[in-house]
């Protein structure tokens, strides 16, 4: 359980295509009794180091108490599935960042839905 960031979900299709763009969500909560700065990060684990990041465009916002904030970003999948890790943060008073929660989500690998070549036949013809 987080202190102050709350990773309530990740928002991520179950599968997509590879090197296709796969658009994700980490939604945050500030349980602190008032407003703070909240950031979030992101990194692939499927084996190569280092692990790429995840483009979140935004990467903080001061959260009100008790509210929930969207953190869209997105990432290109690699030819094999992935696991997503996402990290929180929250701004202290000192000006430090702190680690608060974690959370992972599963990618798999999907097929492009396009017929290869060995899919054609040759249904019939006329020697003309």
């Amino acid at each position: 359980m987080a202190q102050y960031a709350d990773i309530i979900e990740i928002i991520a299709p179950s599968e997509a295509v590879s090197g296709g763009r796969v658009d994700i969500t980490v939604r945050v909560k500030n349980t602190y009794s008032a407003p703070i700065g909240v950031r979030v990060e992101a990194a692939l684990d499927y084996g190569v180091s280092p692990q790429p990041g995840v483009i979140f465009p935004t990467d903080w916002a001061n959260i009100d108490a008790q509210a929930v904030w969207p953190f869209s970003g997105y990432f290109y999948m690699p030819s094999q599935k992935v696991t997503v890790r996402a990290k929180s943060f929250w701004y202290g008073a000192d000006g430090g960042w702190y680690a608060d929660d974690e959370m992972a989500k599963t990618v798999n690998l999907g097929s492009s839905g396009q017929p290869i070549i060995s899919d054609f036949r040759i249904a019939d013809f006329i020697k003309v």
